[in-house]
């Protein structure tokens, strides 16, 4: 967007705060590390503007994205055709929801204003961004020692760190085993609160 475009958008933004212009609010859900070029959606079909045939509009109607400064777009719109598409710049879920369980939701929010003046309204858009299984469960060490004595009585448990994958749902841990175990040693899953499994 040009410096004038910025402009134009900052005014009618101002305007839109004391005239309490129209507010819509749109969700799309997208799969996170989508290449560049995605289709997403269409605004001009899928906000149902609705609008009065007997408005004359002083430009034809346009999508403009308002980002915060400093922000990496993650979507692009189509400024003549409301079109959304993903960018190069890849959607990673774990580096921008780091921490947020599948139960809550991933999302990422921008809005959009719709333009000229004469139909301005302000579009909050929000993207369920999908998990996708592209990191592998791993270990905080390839080997992990434990020292059982000799002497060691029957069913003693030792415990062993959990392997971390920031996956989440199905694409996360599903089960541990032993590979190639022998007889004398066991496995056992214990959940904890937080859901993660520990093991021992």
């Amino acid at each position: 967007m040009d410096l004038a475009g910025q402009a134009h958008v900052l005014v009618a933004l101002l305007a839109c705060t004391f005239l309490l212009c129209g507010a819509q609010e749109k969700d799309y859900t997208v799969k996170e590390e989508q290449p560049e070029n995605v289709r997403i959606g269409n605004l001009r079909k899928d906000l149902d503007l609705n609008l009065d045939p007997n408005i004359r509009l002083s430009s034809p109607l346009q999508f403009k994205p308002v980002y915060k400064t400093g922000d990496v777009p993650l979507v692009r719109v189509e400024a003549n055709t409301g079109e959304i598409f993903t960018t190069n710049h890849r959607i990673d879920r774990e580096k921008l929801c780091s921490g947020v369980f599948a139960e809550k939701g991933c999302y990422y929010e921008i809005e959009v204003a719709v333009l000229p003046d004469e139909i301005f309204r302000l579009v909050k858009i929000r993207f369920l961004i999908e998990d996708v299984n592209d990191n592998a469960p791993l270990f905080q060490s390839t080997v992990i020692n434990i020292s059982i004595p000799e002497n060691t009585a029957i069913n003693s448990r030792y415990h062993v760190p959990s392997a971390i994958d920031p996956d989440v749902g199905l694409n996360g841990i599903q089960h541990y085993e032993l590979v190639k175990s022998v007889s004398e040693f066991g496995l056992d899953i214990i959940e904890t609160p937080e859901g993660t499994s520990g093991h021992s």
